[in-house]
Order: structure tokens, then C-alpha cells, then sequence
């Protein structure tokens, strides 16, 4: 049954593939316009995650359930990370600056998209000293432009987090800039992303469904000059949350 439904909406998951992509140079193109006849700023930065995020989820019928931010701009988005998903929804809801290996920046598009949006690429010779991270994730939350990070450093199925990268507490605990824990449930437990599962074969499994319902909690924010506390107490928030979520659901 599930296979037939596959092949049956085959045609519904390439038309969201070439949407995706479509929205991702339509944005990046608009945005390049706009770098250079009036240079970088927050509104360019706002308006290029929110369009992009947003349009993807509507285009690929991803709905999601949330409560809202506890504030605004100056913060450190720590969420639990499911699937490549994830990145829409924080684009769509959070337009924050993402933190993201220095290799992703050979890709034509995400090189541009890391301009409009004030991303951080780092080596990994900076992930290992974390002096030139910080100051990058400083500067970009001075200009009212948060960041997001993934503390678990990879996808994980779940039902709650796998544990905690030290180094982007790290950031946080020595800059004093508060995270805010964030929550990412899918109901479907099909829609993460994991392990040696392709890309191609995921998306066309699982954006060939009509809709993908994910829910989204905020949790409080936190700061600390110890980042082993900030660790414990982020991830002991998104797994409450994560809790509470499936317990709603059922």
C-alpha cells in the first residue's frame, strides 16, 4: 500500500524537489540584487530566511503546531534536529543565522544564501579552537541577528536527544549570550532523516505525503558561566518538551 501511494505521488514529490529548488534561486538572485544596490542588512536578512523558509514549507505542506519565542534577536537557537526539515522550519519561524561546515560553502546557492543571511561557515580547525566561532556568533548577535546551532551535531530519530556537543555551549557559556532550547517533533517518525538514508530516496518517500505535521516548542531561556550546566539544563528542556509533545499526542 505504502508503495503504491510512492509511485502514485511520485509526481507531487519531484514537483516539490524542482519548487524547492526554484524558491532557492528565485531568493538568492532577488537577495544578490539587493546586497548590491543597497548592501547587507537585517531586513535582507529577515526577508530571505522568512521567504524561503516559509514558502518551502507551504509548497511542501509541512504544518506545524507551536507556542512562541520567549524574545527576541539577542539568543543562541539551540534545537533537537530530526531531518533536513528542521532547517525550513527555523528559516520560516526564527530567521536566525546558521552555523554550518566551511565545506557547504563550495555549493554555488549556499554560498550566496551565507551573504544574505549572515550565516557561519568554520573549518575545522576553528571548531577545534572555537576563538574564531565565538567571535563570528558574537558579532552576528550584536546585530540583532540570533544563531542557530544544532547541539546533537547530527540527525537522530529519536524520541528524545542523543547527547550534547561541549562546543557550542562552550560559545554561549564564555559570550553570556542565552539560548533558547527549541523542540522538533515529527508525528510521523518517518520524516527524520537518518543514518545512511539518501536524500533522494527520503524526500521522494516522504514529501510524496499529502502533509507533514510537526510540532515546535520554545523553551526558557538560559544563561550560564558554566557551559556543562547550560548543556544539561538545554538539553533536559527539549527532552520535557519532547515529552510533553508525545504525551499530547498520544
Amino acid at each position: 500500500m505504502k508503495t503504491a501511494r510512492i509511485i502514485l505521488l511520485a509526481p507531487l514529490a519531484l514537483f516539490r524537489l524542482i519548487s524547492i529548488l526554484t524558491i532557492s534561486a528565485v531568493v538568492a538572485l532577488v537577495g544578490w540584487l539587493w546586497l548590491k544596490l543597497f548592501g547587507f542588512s537585517r531586513r535582507l536578512q529577515n526577508w530571505s530566511m522568512q521567504t524561503w523558509g516559509k514558502s518551502i514549507l507551504f509548497i511542501c505542506g509541512i504544518k506545524t503546531d507551536k507556542n512562541e519565542k520567549p524574545q527576541n534577536g539577542h539568543f543562541i537557537l539551540m534545537p533537537n534536529h530530526r531531518s533536513y526539515i528542521d532547517i525550513f522550519i527555523v528559516a520560516a519561524y526564527n530567521p536566525a543565522a546558521f552555523v554550518g561546515k566551511a565545506e557547504l560553502k563550495k555549493w554555488p546557492l549556499l554560498k550566496i544564501g551565507a551573504k544574505l543571511t549572515n550565516s557561519i561557515f568554520v573549518s575545522r580547525a576553528e571548531l577545534q579552537s572555537l576563538v574564531s566561532t565565538m567571535h563570528k556568533i558574537k558579532a552576528s548577535v550584536n546585530k540583532d541577528i540570533p544563531v542557530a546551532l544544532f547541539p546533537e551535531g547530527t540527525t537522530y530519530k529519536g524520541p528524545l536527544t542523543k547527547p550534547f556537543k561541549n562546543g557550542s555551549f562552550k560559545v554561549a557559556a564564555d559570550t553570556g549570550i542565552p539560548i533558547i532550547p527549541m523542540a522538533i517533533h515529527f508525528k510521523d517518525e518517518k520524516d527524520a532523516w537518518i543514518d545512511d538514508d539518501t536524500f533522494v530516496g527520503h524526500f521522494f518517500r516522504q514529501m510524496s505525503k499529502p502533509l507533514i505535521h510537526v510540532s515546535v516548542r520554545y523553551g526558557k531561556p538560559l544563561v550560564n558561566s558554566d557551559y556543562k550546566i547550560l548543556q544539561k539544563e538545554t538539553r533536559e528542556q527539549i527532552n520535557a518538551m519532547l515529552e510533553d509533545i508525545i504525551s499530547q499526542n498520544g
